[in-house]
């Protein structure tokens, strides 16, 4: 099983978006993101100056049923 990179939010909402998620509105330093596809799931990307912490990276990757490679591919 792959290692979780060190990924800040920008480039995060970047790959994300390459998977078909939007910027649905921002909130102070968090981003919604939502999926037409995926109806009722939204994911709250933090975008700070430090990287994502892996606990919260790891929920993310779950909502947006991206795996630990896949991610590695779309950044």
């Amino acid at each position: 099983m792959a290692k979780l990179p060190q990924v800040k939010g920008n480039r995060l909402v970047k790959a994300l978006q390459k998977k078909g998620w939007y910027i649905d509105r921002t909130r102070g330093s968090h981003t919604i993101m939502r999926n037409d596809d995926k109806l009722g799931t939204k994911i709250v990307v933090p975008i700070h100056t430090s990287p994502i912490k892996t606990g919260t990276l790891s929920n993310i990757l779950k909502k947006a049923e991206i795996s630990r490679e896949e991610l590695g591919s779309l950044l």
